[in-house]
């Protein structure tokens, strides 16, 4: 993948895998996250009542279902001493068949985010079989990381077409300010990104990394701890 390299610069970089979510100190959030608990008599009906509760958090500070998405992965485990300590949540325990007068507990979380401007979309970052940046729904399999802001759905003064692209022979997907993909496969334009901090606008930097073969994206300055292969632009927060 030196071409990938050589077209936005390497550099390297340290922290740790995780997403970073800038969420404005604001009384109306324009980002924010909900954990929502939930009980059920099986494990998806607790991930279920989890979401519910999630949502419900979600719609009493303002957002509409529609602005939320899962984060993450939802959990449940089985809220019986006989069958798992409540301190030890987590992984699903292997139970075959059902477990009659078992009450399951779950959790679940939403990331919820409203326009910050006419015309943008929200670009996600999923992991499942490799990480994908995407402004649409991502194929089955994948699960929201997180936001990584705001691009314009048609170009505006100091933006420039951001695309998806795909490694040849390869799983791993990649985005791109070059619309030849840096001699990999197009898929999509994903929107438009400022190339440089806008003025007098909230903004993210994000950058490209990559860990192992998976090119990911990321707000964070230290590509969480992989390596950083470049700037890609700007987004709105």
């Amino acid at each position: 993948m030196r071409v990938i390299s050589r077209a936005l610069g390497v550099a390297a970089a340290a922290g740790t895998m995780l997403l970073a979510a800038a969420i404005p100190a604001s009384a109306t959030p324009t980002q924010a996250n909900y954990t929502g608990s939930g009980f059920g008599s099986t494990a998806a009906g607790a991930k279920q009542a989890a979401l519910n509760d999630a949502l419900a958090q979600a719609r009493a500070a303002g957002f509409a279902n529609t602005q939320c998405l899962q984060l993450g992965i939802a959990q449940a485990w089985p809220d019986s001493p006989f069958l798992a300590s409540r301190t030890a949540k987590g992984a699903e325990p292997a139970v075959s068949g059902p477990v009659v007068g078992t009450t399951w507990e779950g959790t679940a979380q939403v990331q919820c985010a409203s326009q910050p401007a006419p015309g943008t979309v929200n670009l996600n970052r999923y992991n499942g079989p490799e990480h994908l940046s995407t402004t649409g729904s991502a194929p089955g399999g994948y699960y929201l990381e997180g936001s990584l802001g705001w691009l314009y759905g048609s170009q505006v003064a100091g933006t420039a077409p951001l695309y998806t692209c795909h490694v040849w022979g390869s799983v791993d997907t990649f985005t791109s300010p070059d619309p030849n993909c840096e001699g990999q496969q197009f898929v999509s334009t994903l929107g438009f990104i400022y190339t440089s901090p806008p003025a007098g606008v909230a903004s993210r930097v994000v950058r490209r990394c990559i860990v192992g073969s998976d090119h990911f994206d990321s707000n964070d300055i230290n590509c969480e701890g992989q390596i950083a292969e470049g700037i890609l632009g700007y987004s709105l927060d």
